[in-house]
């Protein structure tokens, strides 16, 4: 499915202590409002990110989505837990109108002296870009998406990551990193974002998402979504 050309999306370009970048491809069709959804917050715990992927087909994916950000928003900077945060997304996804519903979805705490920490709910952890390399961020003990974690006694679990470990944060949608060119490779996310790693932030989601465009030939069958992070200069 053609995709339409790369956008911004409405996010501020520094929120609390972070910069911060997000862009957004979308197939053409007549849903390309998408289940894709994505927001940064500050908050009275640091600066709070979202990403997720609402599961399923339809115009419903994006009222889904717009619920889940919405609740988001409300709740980040109201509850210390990232756990509890999750455990009450969670909670709107199960008790919704489309029961069968589900999110995969990571969130993050960012410290403002760098220190985080992540939930990751179904979802690709964040990578953690520093010194030429980019790297996932662990996570030993990943969590079922939103809407599922009843699997798992209704529960979740944060992880640490030091601020030495990251000069700059990439959360994605597994619509890039699932993208194949036309011999069905999938698109070398870590690959390229460390290559370009260093150059500004808007210039990084930017030259990532043409490229990704460029690898997948200008088809995507998902949504895709980048959100970059870095202390604010």
């Amino acid at each position: 499915m053609t995709a339409r050309p790369p956008s911004t999306t409405s996010l501020p370009e520094t929120v609390g202590t972070l910069s911060v970048s997000a862009r957004r491809i979308t197939p053409g069709g007549a849903y390309d409002g998408g289940g894709d959804v994505h927001g940064v917050v500050d908050t009275p715990f640091g600066t709070r990110l979202l990403i997720g992927d609402v599961m399923g087909k339809g115009p419903e994916l994006s009222r889904t989505a717009d619920a889940l950000l919405h609740a988001w928003r409300e709740t980040a900077p109201q509850q210390r837990s990232l756990e509890v945060l999750a455990v009450r997304l969670h909670t709107l996804v199960a008790h919704s109108e489309e029961p069968d519903r589900f999110i995969t979805a990571t969130l993050v705490t960012i410290a403002p002296d760098g220190s985080a920490e992540l939930v990751c709910c179904g979802h690709p952890p964040p990578l953690l870009i520093r010194g030429g390399g980019a790297v996932p961020a662990a996570v030993p003990a990943p969590a079922p998406p939103l809407g599922l974690l009843d699997l798992a006694q209704g529960w979740c679990a944060a992880q640490p990551i030091p601020r030495t470990a990251w000069d700059r944060m990439l959360l994605h949608t597994d619509g890039v990193t699932e993208a194949r060119d036309a011999t069905g490779t999938f698109y070398p996310l870590a690959e390229r974002a460390a290559e370009i790693g260093t150059v500004p932030l808007a210039s990084f989601t930017a030259t990532l998402a043409a490229d990704l465009l460029h690898h997948a030939q200008g088809r995507l069958q998902d949504d895709a979504s980048l959100l970059a992070v870095e202390a604010a200069a």
